[in-house]
């Protein structure tokens, strides 16, 4: 079942701008969802405390979709036809959007568009879909060549991949490819496990595939649950090859998992691990934006929605990649909004996000949107584990 909440008439519809998400609010996935969402609400709450952009307050229609693509067309297609919804915002997944954006073009005449999404892939950056999408984090290409560089520079340069098996692994997959050609490589091994497995299946033919192939380096691209299993598994058969996953896998719910499993079986299992992340550390107090989001996050205390979700996850601390990835993507919106008049329409707000050009938020890098430009960031930090939580500071395997 799809539950729609925080629904709202005509009547209230014309006192607020109305945004839609539909995103993961329960089942394995959930700390994806939340976090992001924990950030939106510091974020939106700020701003309508403070009066609202030109008068007028944001409301945020919640969608579950439980990070699953059919209920996810279900959800958007609702939201678009019965919600008065101003944009699609936000969501989470790779294997959802690509379901959704061909909704997107076929309400191109509504001038309809999606803002923000917290996954990677190429499908909204390319044709046909590009032009309906603003994306504000850098793509998992990006994040890919990124770690790459790393593992090559340090002569690691037997890689081997462990995917999720539906569009975003695809997306991670070919990411990989890219930048290994690019270096005159090529994959040496590839397994895959099913959307929505859980920490405690076992991925023990995947490390015994990945190890006879000789690999010195995996990049993961998949959720934390099933990419934390692969790290117990690997380090439970005394392997200690580094390990990379990108942003989307949720590194502080990662950590959790991981944490837990060192806690219950007095095994370290958390050593040459690396995440890439599309926003900096939120521990970083030097970077302005990180103060102003922190100070958000202290003032109102998100928690989970209460009006969507299983309650599976609960937040185990102030602050997360992901409730800071939230955050930022509601402030760009509100950037372009405040450039895009009084009574903003759909079109006035789109020829506004294309005249941005370049704009600071205090975040320690440029952001930028043109007409050829739907991406605002292209910075990728990279991150290693540590007992104590996420280290910007790297260090040779």
């Amino acid at each position: 079942m799809v539950l729609f909440i925080g629904c709202i008439g005509q009547s209230q519809a014309e006192e607020f701008i109305v945004l839609g998400e539909r995103s993961a609010f329960s089942g394995p996935s959930a700390g994806l969802g939340v976090e992001v969402w924990r950030g939106e609400f510091a974020a939106l709450s700020t701003v309508n405390d403070a009066g609202g952009v030109e008068g007028k307050k944001i409301r945020l229609v919640l969608v579950d979709d439980r990070y699953e693509p059919d209920a996810a067309v279900v959800a958007a297609r609702e939201l678009i036809e019965k919600r008065n919804i101003f944009a699609l915002f936000g969501g989470v997944g790779t294997p959802t959007i690509v379901r959704v954006l061909p909704l997107l073009e076929q309400y191109r005449q509504q001038g309809l568009f999606q803002f923000s999404n917290f996954t990677g892939a190429q499908a909204q950056r390319e044709p046909p879909y590009e032009k309906y999408v603003f994306n504000v984090r850098a793509s998992y290409r990006q994040e890919i060549a990124a770690v790459v560089k790393v593992f090559v520079a340090l002569g690691r340069k037997k890689i081997g991949l462990f995917v999720q098996d539906d569009a975003y692994g695809a997306s991670g997959k070919d990411g990989a490819v890219r930048a290994l050609q690019d270096r005159g490589l090529k994959v040496v091994a590839e397994t895959k496990y099913p959307r929505g497995q859980g920490f405690s299946t076992s991925n023990l033919e995947q490390v015994s595939a990945l190890k006879s192939a000789g690999v010195d380096a995996i990049i993961a691209v998949g959720a934390y649950a099933a990419c934390g299993g692969l790290i117990r598994d690997v380090r439970m058969s005394k392997w200690d090859v580094p390990i990379h996953n990108v942003s989307f896998v949720g590194a502080d719910q990662l950590l959790d998992v991981l944490h837990e499993f060192e806690k219950t079986s007095g095994q370290v299992i958390t050593s040459n691990l690396i995440t890439t992340q599309v926003v900096p550390s939120y521990l970083d107090l030097n970077i302005p934006f990180v103060r102003e989001y922190r100070a958000a996050m202290d003032r109102y205390h998100p928690t989970v929605p209460a009006e969507a979700g299983d309650r599976s996850y609960q937040p185990s601390r102030p602050y997360s990649f992901g409730s800071l990835e939230g955050y930022l993507n509601v402030r760009v919106f509100i950037e372009v909004l405040r450039r895009a008049g009084k009574d903003p329409t759909r079109s006035a707000f789109y020829e506004a996000a294309e005249r941005m050009g370049r704009f600071d938020l205090g975040l320690g890098v440029p952001l930028e949107f043109s007409p050829r430009r739907h991406q605002a960031l292209d910075e990728v930090w990279l991150t290693r584990a540590t007992a104590s939580g996420w280290s910007p500071k790297m260090v040779t395997f």
